[in-house]
């Protein structure tokens, strides 16, 4: 999980009396911060196509009263910016008044595990899997003219902190696993495209070769086509 305040001038308890301060007339708000990270690995005929990889920091800030929102963010986390972002959801509710509602539905479900996809797996094993993917599709048939094969990745943590300190957490891995085949007979071309993925690890869905049935399934496909 990402500790929002650990680099910032900003520290929680500072957050937290500015958020109490600014949502004191108001029937609802909060202060929503999010950590992103992606990533995204390409092979295209047996080469690294691109390889890109990025990180987002921000947040937003929440203040609702009647049927007036008003809502400010910012890329950067700290003191001056969230007291900027506070004063103007002030200015633009100061005629407004109502009653927190700290009553909120919470059904601390857990759907997926805390992990982080994108560090769980290194660079070079995602490198060497894509390759040995290119290689047996290949080997499948003579017919095969094209072989595109991609990772990626997400994980987001997040952080809310409504008015009174109150605080919800999650964590959100997310993968895609996928493999396009292009195939030709005489003069002919069709392609398949196949992919795997979801709120959990790479290797949760690559175990045991399963990569394996995503290649056979991509190059039916498009046999099928042909």
């Amino acid at each position: 999980m990402t500790n929002f305040f650990n680099k910032a001038d900003l520290s929680r308890n500072d957050a937290e009396k500015i958020i109490s301060e600014t949502l004191n007339n108001c029937e609802d708000g909060e202060l929503y911060l999010e950590n992103s990270k992606s990533e995204s690995i390409v092979l295209d005929d047996g080469k690294i196509k691109s390889s890109t990889y990025s990180s987002d920091l921000g947040y937003g800030l929440r203040a609702v009263t009647g049927e007036v929102v008003a809502y400010s963010h910012s890329n950067e986390v700290s003191k001056n910016s969230l007291k900027q972002s506070a004063d103007n959801l002030s200015s633009t509710l100061k005629s407004k008044k109502g009653v927190y509602n700290h009553e909120i539905p919470k059904t601390n479900g857990q759907f997926y595990k805390n992990i982080n996809p994108i560090e769980e797996k290194s660079l070079q094993s995602k490198l060497e899997l894509l390759k040995e993917v290119n290689n047996y599709t290949r080997a499948k048939s003579g017919i095969v003219q094209q072989v595109t094969a991609s990772f990626s990745g997400e994980h987001k943590s997040i952080e809310i902190i409504r008015s009174g300190g109150e605080v919800l957490t999650d964590v959100r891995p997310l993968i895609r696993f996928n493999v396009s085949v292009m195939l030709e007979k005489n003069g002919k071309k069709e392609t398949g495209v196949y992919g795997i993925g979801g709120r959990q690890s790479y290797d949760e869905y690559l175990k045991d070769d399963n990569w394996k049935k995503v290649c056979d399934e991509a190059f039916r496909i498009a046999s099928v086509n042909l």
